[in-house]
């Protein structure tokens, strides 16, 4: 499996989770797939991002099989961490998308005192993934300042 392969079938398995309708067992099973998968990939830049969305996607699939009754919790993160995940865009972009969904879940967590833990979890890979881009867009703007000069 290729980076574009595995970010195609990281990206239906998040559509299974928004969609409620996949057991937590069952994700667990697709968590598993893709990371075994993935194994062969070894670019550091893909191998990053591949071991972010696992972690994230492990995480919900940790909160889903202790929320099963809680789907709005469910949905709302793995939809942030959907959002938050995606390439498209400049590094700017994506590093705005990170920190809106980071809020986002942060706030949601707050407002589930029970699940907080958990929730604050999925967070993780987030920042991980923020502070890559955070040094990818510092290298450009770096790039760009001596190209000017």
């Amino acid at each position: 499996m290729n980076y574009d392969e595995f970010n195609t079938e990281y990206t239906k398995v998040l559509d299974k989770i928004k969609s409620g309708k996949c057991s937590w067992s069952e994700l667990s099973g697709h968590v598993t797939r893709l990371r075994q998968g993935t194994a062969g990939i070894t670019s550091p830049v893909e191998r990053t991002q591949i071991d972010s969305d696992l972690a994230a996607l492990g995480q919900m699939v940790d909160l889903s099989r202790r929320t099963n009754d809680k789907e709005d919790v469910w949905t709302v993160t793995s939809e942030a961490v959907r959002r938050a995940s995606s390439g498209e865009g400049s590094v700017a972009d994506r590093i705005a998308r990170i920190e809106a969904s980071i809020h986002e879940i942060t706030t949601l967590a707050n407002r589930n005192p029970d699940e907080r833990e958990a929730l604050m979890q999925s967070t993780s890979t987030l920042k991980i993934l923020h502070s890559s881009l955070q040094s990818s867009l510092r290298a450009e703007q770096a790039e760009a300042a001596a190209l000017t000069s």
